[in-house]
């Protein structure tokens, strides 16, 4: 989980180290977070919890709902744009991160609920 820009934002997020040479270039000019130390990534979900809310049964859940993850790779092929601030890389099958999403989006709702 990595904290961004305001300090009571969190974030779900899938490091990708090999997107660093295809968006290095760009997120150092285009993207705060890079010069936060935050690294290439998939986002999950964001924002997620406000940092204050964030409790151990968040990280229990978590763990729980990741622990039964099949692995998945991300392929990319080329890069797009959001806008013409957000660069973002193209996942050729963007499904596995979709889903994971819908879950976790799902295990944190009922946690809250």
């Amino acid at each position: 989980m990595a904290t961004t820009e305001s300090t009571d934002e969190t974030a779900l997020l899938l490091r990708v180290p090999g997107a660093a040479s295809a968006v290095g270039r760009h997120r150092g000019r285009l993207d705060r977070a890079a010069a936060d130390g935050i690294p290439a990534h998939v986002t999950v979900l964001h924002p997620f919890v406000p940092l204050g809310d964030l409790q151990e049964e968040d990280h229990y859940r978590l763990n729980e709902l990741f622990a039964m993850q099949q692995s998945f790779q991300l392929v990319e092929r080329c890069t797009s744009w959001f806008g013409d601030r957000v660069l973002f890389v193209q996942l050729d099958d963007p499904e596995p991160v979709r889903v994971l999403t819908a879950q976790v989006a799902a295990a944190c709702s009922s946690s809250r609920n």
